[in-house]
């Protein structure tokens, strides 16, 4: 990372700027620290789990890692454990995360961001749809279902994609909200 900064402000970039990717290097971004950089990245990322999924590859590095809770599974019995490491194993886990709700999405209610790093208090809105299968729960279809966590996104120091994402959600809220009484591990 620090060759690839070095070279493009040494006017590589600037020699080829019609190739983004010139002798290997990709430019790095000098925006990628401000606020109103922060602020779109955060409004794209919560667009995505909205449902927008079409903006993954805009925000998120290719070997983007998410680290997240262990959640109950779809049995009931056990839980399961989730390992990103990639795009693909990201839109994968958010498809599977909004699957069976009528409406799922995300509100910021506190950002802090600094250099290459946000971290985002949020609360969850959902309708609880009729095919809700990610584990057992007596609610209801049409049943609203809100609870917070927080998110801390890594950004690439180039780039600016988000490298690593670590979601601390409020699971015990969380598995009150659905009504469980019992949770396996």
């Amino acid at each position: 990372m620090k060759i690839n900064s070095i070279l493009c402000k040494a006017t590589l970039c600037s020699l080829f700027s019609s190739f983004p990717t010139a002798a290997g290097f990709a430019c790095c971004r000098d925006d990628i620290t401000t606020k109103e950089f922060h602020d779109a990245l955060l409004h794209k990322y919560t667009a995505m789990w909205a449902g927008n999924l079409s903006l993954i590859d805009d925000i998120f590095h290719p070997n983007v890692e998410l680290h997240v809770d262990r959640f109950p599974s779809r049995t009931g019995k056990g839980s399961t454990a989730t390992h990103v490491t990639n795009r693909t194993g990201l839109k994968d886990f958010i498809t599977r995360s909004r699957a069976g709700w009528d409406e799922y999405y995300f509100q910021p209610i506190r950002t802090v961001a600094a250099e290459h790093t946000i971290a985002a208090r949020w609360i969850m809105h959902g309708i609880l749809g009729a095919d809700f299968k990610t584990f057992p729960t007596p609610l209801k279809a049409g049943d609203p279902v809100t609870y917070n966590g927080t998110d801390f996104l890594v950004q690439d120091d180039c780039t600016g994609h988000i490298r690593e994402v670590y979601i601390a959600s409020d699971s015990i809220s969380y598995f009150h909200t659905m009504n469980l009484t019992e949770i396996t591990v």
